[in-house]
Order: structure tokens, then sequence, then C-alpha cells
């Protein structure tokens, strides 16, 4: 925990979270799962999917940019699969209702995938991967965001950095990769410009095109995309999955969440599950997985490595430090007693229920 940080138990920020939500208008159901997935990427070290997005959240909420009820709707449903319309609600309460429908048809069909168009932010995709896979899913999730990045060799952003996570059931645990198909998520360089850090100079470009460290200019810019054409033809195949099988916005058709902030978002996700069991001869795909996991830790360590990790230990290890308070940056932290106290709801830092 750094200087700056504040400690903030996890249940208490929920809670604030929730009725900060609710009280900016929301119905319940929906903002208990907002908030649910804002503290668990904060839990999981994911701050810039955290509660540092509260903010821009009630803003688009007020403006009418997302709606802050249940207006998901089944456009098309079959054995194995489906599309459902968000109507622009909350991305969180969208994706948990896919995620419902995924698994239920993925266990009795073997596998399925569900298409959600119309949607909004959903915030960290492998907390979506990891529910599946708890539930006994090879997953994998996927959304399109607002352009962000260039094709390799171009000097207009094109296509958006795509998340993507896979994950696969384990004895204790889910294992999970998580990322972003950018060099870093956007959402990373907005938590160095709220701490007045620094970037690296290989994640993003300025307005002309040139490498930077400062964040601000790369938010004027361009990200680069993950391993050049390799990240960027992933991207490509994402917007395929998600906005074109859906028949949802693609590409430049989907609006920012930062620039556009009082127009729906209209981006689209796409949930794959594979029921693991129906591979299952003996060993079970969990243990298996976990073996081929202990097999990647045990490996040697390259001269100055402390440890070798598998998908998703440091996630998990995240959630274990964090599992009695969570260190919110100061400026987050700030932001999030401010809007308590606005909207009449405890702060979550002391004081009140």
């Amino acid at each position: 925990m750094t200087a700056a940080a504040r400690p903030v138990a996890p249940e208490r920020l929920q809670r604030a979270v929730r009725d900060i939500l609710v009280a900016g208008g929301c119905v319940d159901a929906v903002a208990e799962a907002v908030a649910d997935g804002l503290v668990d990427a904060d839990r999981h070290g994911v701050a810039s999917h955290g509660v540092s997005r509260l903010g821009i959240y009630l803003e688009r909420l007020r403006s009418g940019a997302v709606r802050g009820d249940d207006a998901v709707t089944v456009e098309r449903e079959w054995e194995t699969g489906a599309i459902l319309d968000a109507g622009h609600g909350f991305g969180a309460w969208s994706a948990a209702r896919a995620v419902d429908l995924c698994i239920e048809k993925a266990r009795s069909a073997g596998m399925a995938v569900v298409v959600t168009r119309s949607a909004d932010h959903f915030g960290r995709a492998g907390a979506f991967s990891s529910r599946m896979a708890e539930a006994g899913l090879v997953a994998i999730v996927a959304a399109n965001t607002a352009p962000l990045m260039p094709a390799v060799g171009g000097a207009e952003a094109v296509l958006g950095n795509n998340p993507l996570s896979i994950a696969a059931p384990g004895g204790a645990a889910p294992h999970v990769a998580d990322m972003a198909l950018s060099a870093v998520a956007l959402g990373k360089i907005i938590e160095a410009e709220r701490a007045g850090a620094e970037i690296p100079p290989t994640w993003a470009t300025d307005a002309d095109g040139a490498p930077t460290t400062d964040p601000s200019a790369a938010r004027a810019g361009l990200l680069l995309p993950a391993a050049g054409a390799k990240g960027f033809g992933l991207a490509f195949f994402i917007e395929v999955l998600t906005g074109v099988l859906g028949g949802g916005a693609i590409a430049g058709e989907v609006r920012s969440l930062y620039k556009q902030r009082d127009e729906p978002n209209d981006c689209s996700h796409v949930f794959i599950g594979i029921d693991a069991s129906r591979f299952e001869a003996g060993e079970s795909v969990a243990e298996r997985t976990d073996r081929l996991a202990d097999r990647i830790r045990r490996s040697p360590r390259a001269p100055g490595v402390d440890a070798v990790y598998a998908p998703g230990d440091l996630e998990r290890a995240a959630a274990a430090r964090t599992a009695e308070a969570i260190p919110l940056a100061a400026a987050t932290a700030d932001e999030v007693e401010a809007l308590a106290a606005a909207a009449g709801v405890a702060s979550p830092f002391g004081g009140g229920a």
C-alpha cells in the first residue's frame, strides 16, 4: 500500500457505491451488480476498472447515456445461443444476465454463444469468465470498444482495444487470463493521469503519432496494439464476434465513454462457454488445468526473478491481500467521499453506518 492510498473495507465500499448509484437513479438490482463489479476490480488489483469509474458512470447515468433499470431483452434465442439487446443499460447488469443464459445453455447443449448488443462498459472481463469457469465451463468473454488503436502503419484509430478474457475451471479457483489488446488498457493511462505519473513510451502516441510518456498526451493520441499486428488481428476478430455477429455497432459506430459522455456507448459483448465435463474421462479438466498451472509455476526462473506465475495468480494474490481492506488511491478515495456526500450516503471511510 502506498503512502497516498487510503484503506477501505470492501463491504463498506460496495455498500456506499451501491447506495450512491441508487441515489443517482439505478434500481436496486442493477446498482448491486455495478457496485459488485467495480469493487471486485479493485479487489483484484485492477484499479483502472474499479471505483475510479464511478464518477463517469454517474455522469452518464444522469445524462441518459446509460439506463439504470433492467432494459435487457432477448432478441433471438436457439438451443446453443442467443442475441440479447441490453437497451443501453449498465454493462455489468446485462453481462450478468448473458452469463446466466450462457451457463444454462452450455450445460444443456454442451456449449453456447451469447452476444449482447446495445450495451455499455462491463468492467473487468475476467469477472465474467471466472464466474463461468466456476460453473464448470471453459469460457471466452470479449467486448468491442470505441476506436483507440491504429492498424499497423496507420495514423488513425480504427479499432478498439477490445478486451479479451479466457478462463478454465480449477480445483481451488479458476485459471484466468484477462487483457486488453492494446499494449495497455486505457484505464491504466487514466489512472496514471490521475496520479500525476508518467507512462512507458511503448504504451501510446501523442496526437502527432510520436511515442509519449505523458498520459494526458496519450489520451489525445493513439493506443498501440499489443504485439503489433498480432494484437490488431485479434482485436479485428473480436469485433466480428461481438458487433458483427450480434448486429450491433462496430468500430467507429461505438462511442467513447469519455469523449461522448452523454451518448450511449453502444458496444457489444460475447460470452462463449464450453461444458468441460463433456470432455472428461478419468482426470477432470480442472485437475488437468491445475497440473498445467503447477508445471508453469515450478519452471526454472530467469536471473533476478523471484517467482513464475500462471494465469490468474497475481489477481488471486491481490484478492487475498484486499480481503479486509482495499488500498484506494487518494484521488479516487476523495472522489468517492465527495459523491457519497452529494448523494446523502454514509462515507465508506468511517462515520455512519
